[in-house]
């Protein structure tokens, strides 16, 4: 038993049950595998199949162990996975709030309000995937509204000491990307001391060099990109996102 590790009865009973009872699921999956395999020697299982089990069983073999490496197969690191999934995900839930009504005279005033509730989140409650969720759904509003706003004064806000306006900008240009404004886009993303700023700030980044601003990228943003990048640690999300612009930088 590892250091730490408590059985049932000495005060942490919760944690150790997990981890036997996904022990034992791991077990069973693995023997009835191979029963499989002695009954049905000729069945096929795809790698899509394979691929499909794989994510299914993410939440309880993360409760488990960090990654495996299967014969015949590449390394398979769980956590980049889920990382992944949560990726496509986010962008998911921005995407379907779509591009909102026209313009009544209020956007701005609601841009506004939902900056401030941003800030109220970050500052009322405790650093959380609950808290990640709430502010996505935050940053999806600012998505549909920031579109409406007429005259949006996207480089001021892009230097705003507002955590929340900053992050409106930031839903300007994730969803209608303006590659002129790479240059200070690049600037806010690699300074901005919010984690969850600097994600979106990145994904609206990609946004603008997707659309075809990869070759008016300035070469200055570029270097900015590829030094933020040296000094993230592997395995953050924020440095994929700048792996994805500086590959499709290249590329162009």
């Amino acid at each position: 038993m590892g250091e730490g590790e408590r059985r049932p009865g000495t005060g942490n009973a919760g944690p150790w049950l997990r981890r036997r009872a996904v022990a034992l699921l791991v077990t069973c999956a693995a023997v009835g595998a191979a029963v499989l395999h002695v009954l049905a020697p000729d069945l096929r299982i795809d790698g899509i199949v394979v691929t499909l089990l794989a994510i299914a069983a993410l939440p309880w073999l993360g409760e488990l162990l960090r990654s495996i490496e299967v014969p015949g197969f590449a390394r398979i690191e769980f956590r980049d996975i889920e990382r992944r999934i949560d990726d496509v995900q986010r962008t998911a839930n921005a995407a379907l709030v779509g591009d909102g009504p026209a313009d009544d005279g209020a956007a701005w005033d609601t841009v506004r309000g939902l900056a401030a509730e941003y800030v109220n989140v970050r500052l009322q409650q405790a650093g959380s995937a609950a808290r990640t969720q709430r502010m996505d759904r935050i940053f999806a509003r600012l998505v549909r509204a920031a579109q409406r706003v007429p005259g949006f004064d996207v480089e001021g806000l892009l230097a705003s000491p507002d955590a929340g306006l900053r992050l409106a900008a930031y839903a300007r240009l994730y969803a209608l990307p303006e590659p002129e404004a790479l240059g200070p886009l690049v600037d806010a993303a690699v300074a901005d001391p919010l984690a969850f700023n600097q994600y979106w700030a990145l994904r609206a980044v990609e946004s603008c060099v997707t659309d075809g601003g990869a070759a008016q990228v300035p070469l200055g943003a570029v270097r900015r990109l590829r030094e933020f990048r040296a000094r993230t640690p592997p395995g953050n999300d924020r440095g994929e996102v700048a792996d994805r612009i500086l590959a499709e930088i290249g590329e162009r």
